[in-house]
């Protein structure tokens, strides 16, 4: 039992999410001594993004997570289907599908074997169900946290703190970092029914058109589909008073029949339903009183092209790379603080252009003005064009493979 003793450690990771959790693996390999919090006492008690790109997939293998070795609940998508309304459009198979295509990976299950195996250093302690409550200080710096577990208050010191602790950041609201929020105008239902293999290919991931918005529907593991439904922000209190029966009817009159069929004959079999509200912003700077702010705690990303795992995880590989030399010797605050602003500039890059395409889609779409409906009803023409399909590609590789080179130096 640890009651009020102050515990330390080189390195306390707040948030065992990918990134959190890949960090934490990869400083305690190298002789860290090196803590990480989780909130959760049980990974699936919350909704967690589940899409890895390769970009993600070379990330956890730099680590020594190779998904394709490992036994977890997963489902490759290679290849994709766009309808508009009940008009099917385009079929197309993914450019990255010789990487694997994009991996639809069992969050608890990941983050469970990657705890699983750090647990095995014995420089690395896992804080289970442990809340974050405040941070402590010292000489006008942030020295630890301020824990609960269990109903037991405790201190967490460490030389330094990261903050992966997603969008709800506890330090990003504690230490008043300053967001650029580039306001969304849509949330996105989330639930998962049977895979309809009556009318899609295994492995197919289907975009459905429908009226002020789209479904994104990837192949989900233990053979079902996931959708989301993208709604107008804060509707969903209407949408919820009218009951899951009026809603699933409202888009089966809108998605391609053989969906709606899907629906229709699986009306009893909707699980995981969760509703997202969809942020995208971005903290003036990442780091505050010796505390540097990774992943969505840094930038929140939207759900278009499955981008925040895989940007948390190279958030990680690159914080890694500067931290590990540091914090195997005496860092002073003056080098931390150096190398928390290395780290920022090195993935702002990426982060920004991600950002900016993020902007877009939701946008266009939720607008469906008489160009952008002219754009979708002759897509499948407009596509067969030389500088489109190019442009296609470019943007395709920038979601699959990121922007800037990241690669595990330590």
């Amino acid at each position: 039992m640890l009651g009020t003793e102050k515990q330390n450690f080189d390195i306390l990771i707040c948030g065992a999410g990918p990134g959190g959790a890949a960090l934490a693996s990869i400083c305690a390999d190298r002789g860290i001594s090196t803590a990480l919090i989780e909130r959760q006492s049980g990974f699936s008690n919350e909704f967690r993004g589940e899409g890895i790109m390769p970009s993600g997939y070379e990330a956890l293998k730099s680590i020594g997570f190779d998904l394709d070795r490992m036994k977890l609940p997963m489902q490759k998508n290679l290849r994709g289907k766009v309808y508009n309304k009940t008009e099917p459009l385009i079929s197309f198979e993914f450019p990255f599908r010789r990487q694997g295509g994009l991996r639809w990976v069992s969050q608890p299950a990941l983050l469970e074997h990657m705890i699983k195996d750090s647990l095995t250093k014995n420089n690395f302690t896992f804080f289970r169900g442990c809340r974050a409550l405040d941070v402590l200080r010292e000489n006008n710096r942030v020295s630890g946290l301020k824990v609960s577990q269990k109903g037991e208050e405790f201190d967490v010191k460490a030389k330094t703190v990261i903050g992966f602790d997603g969008r709800n950041s506890m330090l990003r609201r504690k230490l008043r970092f300053k967001v650029l929020d580039f306001k969304q105008i849509i949330d996105v239902v989330w639930f998962k029914v049977p895979y309809p293999h009556e009318f899609l290919d295994r492995g197919t991931a289907l975009v459905n058109i429908v009226n002020k918005g789209f479904m994104i529907c990837p192949a989900c593991y233990n053979d079902e589909l996931q959708i989301g439904w993208i709604i107008a922000k804060g509707s969903y209190g209407d949408i919820k008073k009218a009951g899951e029966d009026a809603w699933i009817s409202e888009i089966q009159r809108q998605c391609a029949q053989g969906l709606a069929d899907h629906l229709e004959r699986n009306r009893n079999k909707i699980s995981n339903k969760f509703v997202l509200s969809v942020q995208l912003d971005r903290c003036t700077t990442w780091n505050s009183d010796g505390v540097l702010l990774l992943g969505d705690a840094a930038h929140a990303m939207n759900p278009v092209g499955a981008q925040g795992i895989n940007i948390a995880l190279r958030d990680a590989i690159v914080a890694a790379n500067h931290l590990v030399p540091l914090l195997s010797g005496n860092p002073t605050p003056t080098s931390l603080d150096k190398a928390f602003e290395d780290i920022e500039m090195e993935r702002l890059k990426e982060v920004k252009l991600i950002q900016d395409f993020q902007k877009k889609p939701t946008t266009l779409l939720k607008k469906q003005n008489p160009l952008i409906l002219f754009f979708i009803r002759n897509l499948p023409y407009i596509t067969q064009l030389k500088f489109i399909q190019k442009r296609i590609f470019k943007l395709a590789d920038m979601m699959a493979n990121g922007v800037t080179k990241v690669e595990l130096k330590v």
